[in-house]
């Protein structure tokens, strides 16, 4: 079927389905195929831009120069980055366009109290597919993260991981109780380590 033939509300839905933050040419070379697709994509084209451009903003603080190196890296070490909570959530909602991402250590002390919860919150269900290692150390991930973090190991997320290292996170008992479980689902898990406690 041809493109022309969709309704709107398809045209829109296949404009969303190509929107990638990362890689956003594909979705706005589609929203150039007509007028009536320029107009009726006219506010989704300027949010993808406006997350392309926090996107590329996010790559150069920890260090990549671009948003194709970031969709492209097996490994992302962030040390004393400065990366903020809003930083966190972010990386977070790119889970998605990472399928090479297999390393991933946040050593982000600066990131404060809510920065791993914020994280966790925003990865979906089957993000960062292919993380295998991941590192949380000197970020307080407390109770509420761990929490939030165990939902979204629920969800489905980061489901080839392998090493889970946590540090000095203020992780209490009621919350390894809540983690426990979504710990034990990940088939790939072999290793979790450094859980210090509150």
């Amino acid at each position: 079927m041809a493109l022309s033939k969709l309704s709107g509300d398809e045209q829109g839905i296949v404009f969303v389905q190509l929107c990638n933050v990362l890689d956003p040419r594909l979705a706005v070379a589609l929203s150039s195929v007509s007028n009536e697709l320029r107009t009726a994509t006219q506010e989704g084209r300027q949010q993808l831009r406006a997350d392309h451009e926090a996107a590329a903003a996010l790559c150069l603080k920890v260090g990549l120069r671009s948003c194709k190196e970031l969709r492209e890296a097996k490994e992302v070490h962030c040390f004393n980055k400065g990366l903020a909570a809003d930083d966190l959530a972010l990386l977070g909602t790119l889970g998605s366009v990472l399928p090479a991402l297999e390393s991933l250590v946040l050593f982000e002390p600066a990131a404060g109290p809510d920065g791993v919860q914020r994280l966790a919150d925003r990865v979906s269900a089957g993000a960062l597919p292919a993380l295998t290692y991941l590192v949380l150390a000197r970020m307080h991930v407390g109770d509420a993260g761990a929490s939030v973090l165990a939902a979204a190991l629920g969800r489905g997320a980061l489901p080839r991981l392998k090493t889970l290292s946590v540090s000095n996170a203020a992780i209490g008992d009621a919350a390894l109780v809540a983690l426990a479980p979504a710990l034990r689902r990940l088939p790939a898990l072999e290793r979790l380590t450094e859980l210090s406690w509150r």
